[in-house]
């Protein structure tokens, strides 16, 4: 797959409502969506690099790749797995080198022996397991570490994305977390476990904020009569229902226009995010570190 069968695919999932992997891009849409990316490198670059230099390493989802690259140049050896195929093959070709593979596998069930990997890595991904399978996620993560290894994990804060009571609003999203949910869950698995946050400037937390920001009247009203109405409607109609809502309720801000990006990658950058090991209940993801100890 050369880059521009992979930009159309990309494209066509977008345009169905799948949730992509963010990527790196020559041109940016917005600050929103820029501020987005750097969140997302934030936990390779800030992260994991203090871990994994000369290990074997192992990422769990490795979406776009980029991330994978880059730990490749720290580490000796990194195998990145998806359950994509367009990606994994394109990946391949791209960044593909004598320490860095791309596999197609899945996470609940690793074609790799036990004790295979100093690091694992798997970020963006834990929110995206059924609660019912989650478990086998991680016991899998833990059979292939070596005793002493150590397993990173990220995932969005809960607090800061959703309202009391709120089912996540991102489709592709199973569950969702706060620190103590995700300490309880990651320590079912792993008997040392610490939950960092990774926290942003005040303008980027603005940003992420308003990129994620739940309006409680859209929540709590209408979101149980789109639901009704849905038996009733013709789709084109509720559609059209919805974005009339959406308009008047005001969900876009200055964040999304397009703008010069020179006006904007000059001002943020991955100084903007620190890793807190207090983890403030507004950090914008959680950032766990999972040691396998010796039976």
């Amino acid at each position: 797959m050369n880059l521009n069968e992979f930009e159309k695919y990309w494209q066509e999932q977008v345009s169905k409502g799948v949730s992509m992997p963010v990527m790196p891009r020559e041109k940016w849409d917005s600050v929103k969506q820029y501020v987005e990316y750097l969140r997302h490198l934030s936990a390779y670059m800030l992260f994991a690099r203090e871990f994994i230099a000369n290990k074997r390493v192992l990422e769990i989802g490795c979406g776009t790749g980029y991330g994978a690259n880059y730990l490749s140049e720290l580490a000796s050896r990194v195998v990145a797995v998806d359950t994509s195929k367009e990606c994994i093959s394109y990946f391949q070709d791209k960044y593909g080198k004598d320490n860095l593979f791309f596999l197609l596998a899945d996470a609940l069930n690793l074609p790799f022996k036990d004790d295979s990997f100093d690091i694992v890595v798997s970020f963006q991904v834990i929110e995206h397991i059924k609660p019912k399978e989650v478990l086998n996620y991680l016991r899998e993560i833990k059979r292939v570490l070596k005793t002493g290894g150590i397993f990173l994990v990220s995932t969005p804060n809960k607090r800061l994305r959703l309202l009391p009571f709120q089912k996540s609003w991102n489709p592709e999203h199973k569950k969702e977390y706060k620190d103590k949910e995700l300490k309880k869950l990651l320590s079912k698995v792993f008997s040392e476990v610490k939950v960092y946050g990774l926290c942003g400037s005040k303008e980027v937390l603005s940003i992420e904020k308003n990129r994620v920001k739940q309006n409680p009247f859209e929540v709590y009203v209408m979101a149980p009569l789109y639901k009704m109405l849905k038996h009733i409607l013709p789709a084109p109609i509720l559609l059209q229902a919805k974005k009339l809502a959406k308009s008047i309720l005001g969900s876009k801000s200055h964040y999304d226009e397009p703008i010069a990006q020179e006006n904007f990658l000059n001002k943020f950058s991955l100084n903007d995010f620190k890793v807190d090991p207090g983890c403030p209940k507004d950090c914008i993801d959680l950032y766990g570190i999972c040691t396998k100890v010796e039976k």
